[in-house]
Formats: structure tokens, sequence, C-alpha cells
């Protein structure tokens, strides 16, 4: 009988250490502070390699340089390469379709690059302010171009319109009202780190 108590102790205690091991791997992940902080670092790399100057405010006139980007207040980097045919889109009415290529950077050594613009693929596509629901749809997954979607493609919409065509920054950190801006892609495919995405082109169409 005490054998039988002893073997049942220590098969307690052998699962339990192994749920203490597998809880505690969590505490070894950084933190979001030291996620953000790293990320950051990548981003200032970002702007050092192609010459960007970051402006405070955005230009009185509309008008951007082609390396100048305004760093607005919810963390994203944008530049206005053309601000469209003056149509603007009107929330939970308008659809669009976009289009875009430039960098990713898992690390400050390693980036991938991605072009949308091929034919092959098809664009992007969502309802002014449903850009949430499609982000939750297409979350991580690969199939698809969408895994670069996020709501930063929703919140410059305020400043462009029809046929506009944008540059921005989209660190993983950048959010607005708590809502992150970027990519599930961006902040969750890698525990370790925060991906910021260098858009070099990015284009809308209504329809």
């Amino acid at each position: 009988m005490k054998t039988k108590n002893v073997k049942i102790l220590l098969l307690v205690c052998y699962v339990c250490s192994v749920a203490g091991f597998i809880s505690c791997g969590g505490e070894d992940y950084p933190s979001f502070e030291e996620k953000k902080r790293d990320e950051r670092k990548i981003v200032d790399r970002i702007i050092a390699e192609k010459n960007i100057e970051v402006l405070k405010n955005f230009p009185a006139n509309g008008v951007f340089k082609d390396n100048q980007f305004v760093e607005l207040s919810n963390g994203v980097f944008l530049n206005v390469v053309d601000s469209g045919n003056g149509q603007r889109a009107v929330a939970n009415v308008t659809t669009l379709l976009v289009r875009a290529s430039g960098e990713y950077f898992y690390s400050p050594d390693s980036l991938e690059t991605f072009d949308t613009f091929v034919n092959t693929d098809y664009p992007m596509e969502f309802k002014y302010g449903s850009a949430y629901n499609v982000v939750q749809a297409h979350s991580v997954a690969y199939d698809s171009y969408y895994y670069l979607f996020g709501m930063a493609f929703e919140d410059v919409l305020q400043y462009v319109g029809d046929s506009a065509v944008i540059k921005m920054i989209v660190p993983a950190y950048a959010e607005v009202n708590n809502f992150g801006l970027c990519s599930t892609f961006q902040s969750s495919s890698d525990p370790y780190r925060y991906i910021p995405i260098y858009f070099d082109r990015v284009k809308y169409i209504f329809y």
C-alpha cells in the first residue's frame, strides 16, 4: 500500500514539474516594452538607410518630398506620393482594392520583400470601416498577401482618397485607441520580436 502511494506521489510530482516548466516557459518571452524597444531600433535603421527625413507635423500644403515621412501620433510613418482624385471613402459604404510592395524585417539583419502588384495575385479588398474584420478573418494565414494587411491601411484614408499612392512604415507597436494597426503576422508570428513593415508603394482603388 505504501509503495502504491509513493508511486502516485511521484507521478503527481512529475506532472506538476512538467506543468510548471511549461507554464514558466512564457516568462522567458520579452515584454511588450522590450519588443517595442527592439523594433524601434529596426525602424530607426530603416529610416537611416533610406535617408528618410522624419517630419513632426503633416505638411500644411499636403505635399511631401520623396524622402519625407511624417510620424503620426499612432506610430505609423506616412509619405503621400499622390493624394488621389479627391473622392474620399465613406464608412461602411466604400469598398477598396489595395496593392502594395515593400519589405518586412524579421531582425536588423534579415528582411523579406513582397510585391502584390504582380498580376497573378489578387489585390487585398476591404470595406472602409470594416478593416478589423478583414484582419481577423485572415489572421496569420499565408495563403495570400492578406497576412500583410492591418488597420493602418484604413486609418491613413483620413489623409488620402481614390487612386491615392502612399508609402508608410508600420511598426507592430502602432495603435490607435488601444487597437493595433499592424497585421497579426507582425505582432504574433514570433513571440520574441515584433516585425516592422516598410511599404514602398501602396495604391488604393475605390469601386
